[in-house]
């Protein structure tokens, strides 16, 4: 007996809709596959084998033939299982095969008929229903992301329960599920109530506050500028002077994410196989800090079937490179690309695969190999060819696309033990969240850092006097055009900080010395 369901499988970032055709004939009992599957998905028939018998079924006794279509399309996912176990059920008999088509499912099938989570449910999720099915079936571990995506989801725990929804009409399930009849109807408002019932999480991600730096102001005025404009920044200090502490408490001064960032966060969580982590994008920003030791894959991205790189797990949140120049070369070259389309293309056997890599860059260095070029209280030791051979790292066109790079002063032993408090993070972050609110009233409802060419001229319109200025520092400090749009960008920041309509000198005046320090 012939029938078919609906799934589909994650390339890249998108979902794709495959269909599973099974069919049982008289013959030597066993499945065969065809349709361009992967080793991942040929081993599932022993998984499919076991979980239908465990489940409480008896196995087919025929010869078993699925295929997979659209056969050109690589399938390499263990979301497949669940699918193909309810094709051979339903050729079995043991389903409803008139309500088949109006289903969508995905789901890996463990030995006992429980049903799996996979990687890349939500950008599946959001395929189907994209296609117009009535019912999507996903497994219960996929909840948390399942509820972003909206339209009739069921969650399920094993392949009975899978089953029992399949023999249904759609429709019939959501009219039962609206009387709060079937419980595994998943809704939007489940991500909230897990981030209720996680509030010691919220508590802990809380503890660290820019109050604990002593001293640092200047670094942390540039921190706000940076974070209101989502502008690149590098700090340069000797080793000790805090350089990590503030980035890793930037993501908490950023603001909270919009729904449509919540979403693409989400999606390339649930393609990195961690669709959960979107609990916590609720409480603050992504925040990447990969150790200097990294390929440029796992910097990038890629592989046979591409996955995403650091800097796409950066996406919408912050990407922290401490010790810059101890990361290769050809690693750090290769952010070239995606600093500046804000996107990273993977070309595998003829097809494209974009992710998304919109992130806040935060770089840390010290000045020298020993750490103490230019401190007060401590000998350089380094010969000026280990100093050029060091910051030969950090090549003209990465330093061009870095906005800001600023001087940690060595902290005074008064900063540390005179216990007064600088700015706090909740100082900074209205900081930040008020220059957003004065750009957005203007009109702009994207970072500075994103202005579009064509309207840099609307955002950052200069006056006659700020003109003049501008012009001889392009020319005394030979700046690149590049150069000189960011550091147009930057000042349209500071500007927005001290609600100022119009970009004065002082702005360019600052903008100028973040750019241009050493």
């Amino acid at each position: 007996m012939y029938s078919r369901t609906r799934s589909a499988v994650c390339l890249g970032m998108e979902g794709r809709e495959v269909f599973v055709e099974t069919d049982i004939t008289r013959g030597l009992p066993g499945i065969g596959m065809s349709g361009l599957a992967s080793t991942m998905v040929m081993e599932s028939r022993e998984r499919i084998r076991n979980a239908i018998i465990n489940s409480g079924y008896e196995f087919p006794k025929g010869r078993i033939t699925v295929n997979l279509t659209p056969a050109s399309l690589r399938k390499n996912s263990s979301c497949l299982d669940l699918p193909i176990a309810a094709g051979i059920l339903a050729s079995e008999g043991c389903i409803r095969t008139r309500m088949l088509d109006k289903w969508g499912i995905i789901g890996e099938l463990a030995l006992d008929g429980r049903v799996l989570g996979v990687e890349g449910a939500l950008p599946m999720i959001l395929h189907m229903n994209d296609i117009g099915l009535k019912g999507i079936i996903v497994p219960e571990a996929n909840r948390a992301e399942a509820s972003l995506a909206g339209g009739n989801i069921y969650a399920v725990t094993c392949l009975r329960e899978c089953a029992i929804l399949l023999s249904m009409d759609p429709e019939e399930v959501a009219a039962k599920a609206a009387a709060e009849e079937i419980i595994c109807k998943v809704r939007p408002e489940d991500v909230m109530d897990m981030i209720q019932a996680d509030t010691d999480r919220e508590e802990e991600m809380n503890d660290a506050d820019f109050a604990d730096i002593s001293g640092q102001e200047n670094a942390k005025r540039a921190v706000v500028i940076a974070a209101a404009g989502r502008h690149g920044l590098l700090m340069v200090g000797s080793p000790g002077c805090g350089k990590t502490m503030i980035a890793g408490r930037m993501a908490g001064i950023m603001p909270a994410m919009t729904d449509r960032e919540l979403l693409e966060t989400a999606i390339v969580r649930s393609v990195a196989g961690r669709g959960s982590d979107i609990i916590r994008c609720r409480y603050r920003r992504p925040f990447r800090s990969p150790h200097h030791t990294i390929g440029k894959a796992g910097l990038v991205g890629g592989g046979a079937y591409p996955v995403p790189g650091e800097i796409t797990l950066a996406h919408n949140g912050v990407l922290f490179l401490d010790e810059i120049c101890e990361f290769k070369r050809e690693v750090i070259e290769a952010l070239r690309i995606p600093l500046e389309e804000k996107k990273i293309t993977h070309f595998r056997k003829g097809e494209a695969f974009v992710f998304p890599c919109n992130f806040q860059i935060v770089m840390a260095a010290n000045p020298c190999p020993c750490g103490f070029l230019g401190d007060p209280d401590r000998e350089c030791t380094c010969t000026q060819a280990d100093l050029e051979r060091y910051r030969r790292r950090l090549s003209g066109p990465i330093m061009d696309r870095i906005d800001m790079k600023i001087t940690m002063e060595k902290v005074r032993y008064d900063d540390l033990t005179s216990g007064s408090k600088g700015l706090t993070t909740h100082e900074m972050k209205c900081q930040v969240e008020s220059a957003l609110k004065f750009g957005s009233e203007r009109g702009r409802q994207f970072f500075n850092s994103e202005i579009p060419g064509h309207e840099l001229e609307k955002h950052c319109r200069l006056g006659q006097e700020e003109a003049r200025f501008m012009n001889r520092a392009y020319d005394a400090f030979a700046m690149s055009p590049r150069g000189y749009i960011r550091t147009l960008k930057v000042a349209r920041t500071i500007a927005d900080l001290d609600s100022s309509e119009d970009i004065k000198t002082e702005h360019l005046a600052e903008a100028l010395g973040y750019r241009l320090q050493e």
